[in-house]
């Protein structure tokens, strides 16, 4: 099969002829159409000890054809549709009974750095991470909803939990999960403040529900939040970029009793840069607020994002697509911020 591989730490990307996958009695072999691409496998692929043996094929947001199933697989069949859950978890641990498998206490890594990944034409991976996908959406959609719209649906009703009438404070709101979580905080019913730089993603943003638009690049996010809200803040707000200045404007903005969301974080052996921000303890307990580290998703809220996505009730948001071989061009955009919601590689 034709696969991009990453030979060693540092190496870039390369299309290889890798031999098929071979799968355990409690797997699934799947044909991949769709694999998304975002800031996640680019910071994943950069970070030292992420990937821990090569060489290794990328990619966790996945969609295609199941072609054959292990002896043990009962609730995934050949010929079906599916998409992923990229968390390599046990299933059996306290966390991963009660609907939190992302703190598994048997981690094994993610799709793409623990085992290989849909930057290739075959995929294969365990049956508990499998979900089907519904009539009536297609696979481009449902690959970008296995992460870049399910992430939002967990921060927005779980972590923010956003109910109608409140102000919420996207920063980062025009890139691949930015713009889903727009349409999110929309569907919650909540007054949609997006933070972006860039005219591209501004308009993207404003196109995809944002009420108010604050361009980062001209004056203070918190003042501009403030004024937007007559001094009072925000009652969320979601942090996609996770940079020091972001996430100490995420915490400044927000009204007595908000809940700040922390989607990710840009390491600093990456970025370069120290990712921390300060809390003065005091005033945080005056103001009874709150920090969230959201952390993905579990199975089931990938399943209501497809069903979101079959009922039109959200839109993916896909900016370009690539075919497999260009999958090192799509990172050095996304390196760049280059991309205005979610890039996408076309397999088959």
């Amino acid at each position: 099969m034709r696969a991009m591989v990453m030979e060693k730490f540092g190496a870039p990307l390369t299309l290889k002829d890798m031999p098929m996958p071979k799968i355990g009695p409690n797997d699934a072999l799947v044909r991949v159409r769709v694999c998304g691409a975002g800031l996640t496998v680019v910071i994943m692929i950069a970070t030292p000890g992420r990937i821990k043996s090569f060489p290794r094929i990328p990619g966790h947001e996945i969609a295609g054809e199941v072609v054959e199933v292990g002896s043990e697989v009962r609730t995934i069949r050949a010929g079906q549709r599916v998409t992923n859950h990229f968390y390599l978890t046990c299933g059996n641990c306290r966390y991963c009974r009660s609907g939190r498998e992302t703190l598994c206490e048997n981690f094994r890594g993610n799709v793409g750095n623990g085992c290989d990944g849909g930057y290739a034409e075959y995929v294969a991976l365990p049956e508990r991470n499998l979900v089907p996908i519904p009539d009536g959406v297609t696979d481009l959609e449902a690959a970008v909803a296995s992460d870049a719209i399910a992430t939002p649906y967990h921060a927005c009703h779980a972590e923010a939990q956003i109910s109608p009438g409140d102000d919420v404070l996207i920063i980062g709101a025009g890139g691949g999960v930015g713009v889903h979580m727009v349409q999110m905080a929309r569907l919650c019913g909540a007054r949609v403040i997006a933070a972006e730089i860039g005219e591209e993603k501004l308009e993207l943003a404003r196109t995809m529900g944002a009420d108010e638009i604050i361009d980062a690049r001209r004056g203070d996010i918190v003042k501009q939040v403030m004024a937007l809200t007559n001094g009072r803040g925000v009652d969320a707000s979601i942090d996609i970029v996770g940079n020091s200045k972001t996430l100490q404007a995420s915490l400044e903005a927000l009204a007595p009793a908000g809940r700040m969301v922390i989607i990710g974080s840009k390491p600093a052996s990456v970025y370069g840069e120290d990712p921390t921000f300060k809390v003065n303890p005091q005033e945080f307990m005056r103001q009874a607020q709150e920090i969230h580290g959201s952390r993905y998703v579990n199975n089931s809220e990938i399943a209501r994002t497809l069903e979101m996505l079959k009922h039109r009730r959200i839109k993916a948001v896909v900016g370009k697509t690539f075919p497999l071989e260009e999958a090192e061009q799509v990172h050095e955009l996304l390196r760049k911020n280059a991309i205005a919601g979610r890039a996408a590689l076309i397999v088959q």
